[in-house]
């Protein structure tokens, strides 16, 4: 029996869940070469099979295909059809999609990492690690078919191959922190801007069942099939940016006075740098107020794992969740006694624990 993903550890064994954290995340691309098991822990083609036939599921705005680099548009493989709303919608016909598969296209099936509990755990186990969101997106490619050219991505990738062989390049060059928002996301420019700011060929690696690649947020990339099929799931993270904070921040600005008063008179250009100067400053202090920015931890914090339900039944009295921080734990001897060491302190062990 395959063991579950469980623990941001096993994911990215054998780099330590400490090293990984402190010296890839968010700073350079890695591939971490793994079994076969770590993949079928995850999905299996017979898992994918599954998700396909969740027919009630999928609609043109999460299920996509694209062929030799190009989205093919939804009128091509989808019909109109009600959802389980009773709603009108436009969603995957078989067999145009069938046919599609023929002439080598890839499918794409965004927002799956609720959807089967093997690519639940392993999302839960990098939510708990990052302290981020995470959604994955599944991508079922075939030989010598390049469903996307040479891009990066707003957002870090743990980029799991389960199942066929796909060659992966990674170049040098980085878009600085992109995000969603025109002139900041690969599709803001053409494809001349992406061949030379790409950069040189960093690395070129084949993943294969069970391997990671990982890529911080806008490095740039491409990928490409070498087997008849291949399947592998991009997990990627939803961070909130210092903009996100001052959406949050500019929602109580109205209490102040300076903001809602009105603005003097364009052709009076030292009243206006007055008035400017005095909205900066007061707006500067609300900013940097630790009431506020614990307000948006707290925000922060909830969105990360509003995904996570205790629901279950049979009900347990007092049933909840907890999540748990251990880096840096490590256990330590101090003569006689064993201790936890943490970053928070030391404690000392009951006798017969260490082990565990």
């Amino acid at each position: 029996m395959v063991e579950p993903i469980t623990t941001f550890a096993s994911l990215v064994e054998p780099i330590g869940r400490d090293d990984f954290l402190d010296n890839y995340f968010g700073r350079k691309p890695v591939h971490i070469q793994g079994a076969p098991d770590r993949a079928a822990a995850i999905c299996t083609w017979s898992d994918f099979n599954e998700l396909l036939q969740m027919t009630d599921v999928w609609s043109s705005n999460n299920f996509k295909m694209v062929l030799d680099g190009e989205h093919i548009a939804a009128g091509q493989f989808c019909e109109s059809s009600v959802n389980r709303d009773d709603f009108s919608i436009m969603q995957p016909d078989r067999r145009q999609v069938s046919k599609l598969l023929d002439q080598g296209a890839t499918i794409v099936l965004d927002r799956v990492e609720r959807l089967s509990p093997g690519i639940r755990r392993a999302s839960e186990a990098i939510e708990m690690a990052t302290s981020a969101r995470v959604s994955c997106n599944a991508y079922c490619s075939q030989q010598q078919h390049k469903a996307f050219p040479s891009h990066f991505d707003t957002t870090d990738v743990f980029a799991v191959h389960v199942e066929g062989k796909k060659t992966w390049r990674v170049y040098t060059g980085r878009f600085e922190n992109p995000m969603e928002r025109n002139g900041f996301r690969h599709t803001s420019f053409s494809p001349q801007y992406h061949e030379e700011a790409k950069g040189d060929l960093l690395m070129e690696v084949e993943l294969k069942p069970g391997d990671l690649l990982y890529l911080p947020a806008g490095v740039y990339h491409d990928a490409l099939a070498s087997t008849d099929a291949c399947l592998h799931f991009s997990f990627t993270l939803s961070q909130p940016t210092g903009l996100d904070y001052l959406h949050f921040v500019l929602g109580g600005l109205a209490d102040l006075p300076i903001v809602r008063k009105t603005m003097p008179a364009y052709d009076d250009p030292k009243a206006h740098q007055e008035h400017l100067d005095k909205l900066a400053a007061a707006v500067s202090e609300i900013i940097g107020k630790a009431d506020i920015g614990a307000q948006f931890r707290e925000m922060q914090r909830e969105k990360a794992h509003e995904a996570l339900s205790d629901v279950a039944m049979p009900r347990r009295p007092g049933q909840t969740m907890h999540r748990v921080r251990a880096r840096g734990a490590r256990v330590v001897r101090r003569g006689k006694e064993v201790q936890m060491a943490t970053l928070s302190g030391k404690a000392t062990l009951p006798d017969g624990t260490e082990p565990m």
